[in-house]
């Protein structure tokens, strides 16, 4: 590439660019410049001095593709035809532990890490603005923290995320760093003032699920919301020094897995998940039933479709909706998923909204399709650009053979005089999974048991769904672990009697876990 052809290469670089990312851009720099980046306010001004410095050249891109691979933006790397293969690795481990400690730190923990310092930076350098990498960088300028000195680190970092410890200790393993000698056999209390020694009290529908990942400084994010958004930062930190007894106490009443030995714990792989677009997410929603005498309309069907499409926007799903199809549009549907480009896809997501029957879904003309002719469209065969990557089947179906049945929970409100309707959903088809691995369908009930929908908020699934994925995919958890909150979630629904209750059922073949990056920017409310 000439010389000219490169410095408009950059250029397109520095208009792609954010300014949160460009400051992460001169945050990973830092080390291989050598010098005080504040002054740097455009990338044209990092990648000038990346020149003169020979570390960036037209005849040598590496860095360029290093740096925008460690922020994700891997279809800029695709867009602007960079040959993605390194020869070596230039940002240190140093800089890159502290840019995924970053990445999994939400803003109600970083104000909390900011109360945290209090006695040890002034307070200009813990303004709100401040940004967690430039707080890492006054702490390295201060000298409260190097690459073979962690100590503040750790004890600024684990009383807010625990799980943040494992990311540094991993780094610590890796690379020969460990807390200075003069640090080692005092309590951490003393060592530091920011010290805070006992775990946090996580909200409960949560905390069964801060599960151990395989130990990887740059693997998925781990750090949890653990603090209710109403408290202020000095109740949130008094939190923090709840006793871990009564942590344990409290996790005893939720859903809990053994925490495994990370030395005997085989590591396990996940479906890759790295790059800025997740893929397509097709949602049919059938409502209008008119037509067929035997269905009734789907009232409550809408607040279905407007959650999930909230949600998996959110996680970086291109969505693409279908309204009141027949059985021959439900298949056409399926059939131009097939056909579009999943090349540069992690995965797709198909959600049916619907009336069902036993082995299938139901179109808006009363005839069906069997759940094996949906999915088949989508395997390696007929869709080879999906091989090996997730096909994540989500089912609402409603009951179509037997009249539906409507079930009126009574309020908690005075006198009890107002009614909520519910429908109820249908029972779950038989063998749903066709031959094949990297499926998951995921249905709204198991057999024998009734789904509801309420007409007013959505079906108890859907909108179990929705909330949970919000809620822990900031964690770190893994699809299957969320769908198991989904099914307690859902095992504890009952009507007014107590004897009608639904518990949804996940199937799947997958040969990975499934962990969905953390969104960088909160779900819209």
């Amino acid at each position: 590439m000439e010389d000219q052809e490169f410095r408009k290469l950059l250029v397109q670089v520095h208009n792609s660019l954010s300014q949160n990312e460009m400051l992460e851009l001169v945050f990973l720099c830092s080390d291989i410049l050598k010098k005080d980046l504040s002054d740097v306010v455009t990338a044209r001004d990092l990648f000038s001095l990346l020149q003169k410095r020979d570390l960036l050249s037209s005849d040598d891109s590496s860095l360029l593709v290093e740096l925008l691979k460690i922020i994700k933006r891997d279809q800029l790397i695709r867009d602007l035809q960079l040959n993605p293969q390194l020869s070596r690795s230039r940002v240190s481990p140093f800089r890159r532990m502290l840019f995924e400690l970053s990445e999994n730190i939400s803003d109600d923990d970083l104000r909390n890490i900011k109360f945290l310092l209090n006695n040890t930076l002034p307070r200009r350098k813990l303004q709100q603005n401040v940004t967690v990498l430039q707080l890492f960088l006054e702490m390295e300028k201060r000298g409260y923290m190097s690459a073979n000195n962690l100590g503040t680190l750790e004890s600024i970092t684990e009383p807010v995320c625990p799980s943040l410890k494992k990311i540094i200790s991993l780094y610590q393993k890796e690379n020969g760093s460990s807390v200075p000698e003069e640090m080692k056999g005092r309590d951490k209390s003393d060592s530091q003032d920011t010290s805070v020694t006992t775990r946090p009290d996580p909200p409960e529908d949560t905390a069964a699920y801060h599960q151990e990942e395989p130990p990887s400084y740059l693997s998925h994010p781990l750090c949890t919301e653990e603090h209710s958004s109403g408290n202020a930062v000095q109740e949130q930190v008094a939190h923090l020094r709840l006793s871990e007894t009564r942590n344990l106490a409290e996790g005893d009443r939720n859903l809990s897995f053994p925490e495994p030995n990370q030395n005997n714990t085989p590591k396990l792989e996940q479906y890759d998940m790295s790059g800025d677009w997740r893929g397509f997410a097709l949602i049919i929603n059938n409502y209008d039933f008119s037509n067929c005498q035997e269905l009734k309309n789907r009232e409550g069907t809408d607040i279905d479709e407007k959650s999930l499409v909230a949600v998996l926007r959110w996680l970086g799903f291109e969505i693409v909706k279908r309204q009141d199809c027949n059985r021959e549009s439900m298949l056409e549907a399926l059939d131009e998923l097939r056909r579009r480009d999943h090349t540069q896809a992690d995965c797709v997501v198909c959600c049916v909204l619907t009336h069902g029957c036993e082995g299938g879904v139901q179109g808006v003309d009363g005839k069906t399709v069997l759940l094996r002719e949906l999915m088949e469209l989508l395997d390696g065969i007929h869709c080879p650009s999906l091989q090996q990557k997730p096909k994540l089947f989500f089912i609402q179906a409603c009951q179509g053979v037997h009249e539906q049945q409507v079930v009126f929970l009574q309020s908690d409100g005075p006198n009890n005089t107002s009614d909520v309707e519910f429908f109820c959903d249908a029972e779950v088809p038989r063998e749903s999974i066709p031959a094949g691995a990297d499926y998951l369908v995921a249905m709204a009930t198991v057999s024998g048991c009734v789904s509801f929908r309420e007409k007013s908020k959505g079906s108890w699934f859907i909108q179990s769904l929705c909330k949970n994925l919000e809620q822990l995919v900031p964690s770190g958890i893994d699809l299957l672990s969320i769908l198991t909150k989904v099914n307690n979630d859902m095992s504890k629904k009952a009507d007014r009697t107590g004897t009608r209750k639904q518990m949804s059922k996940p199937e799947f073949t997958l040969t990975k876990r499934i962990v969905f990056p953390i969104p960088k920017t909160p779900m819209p409310p």
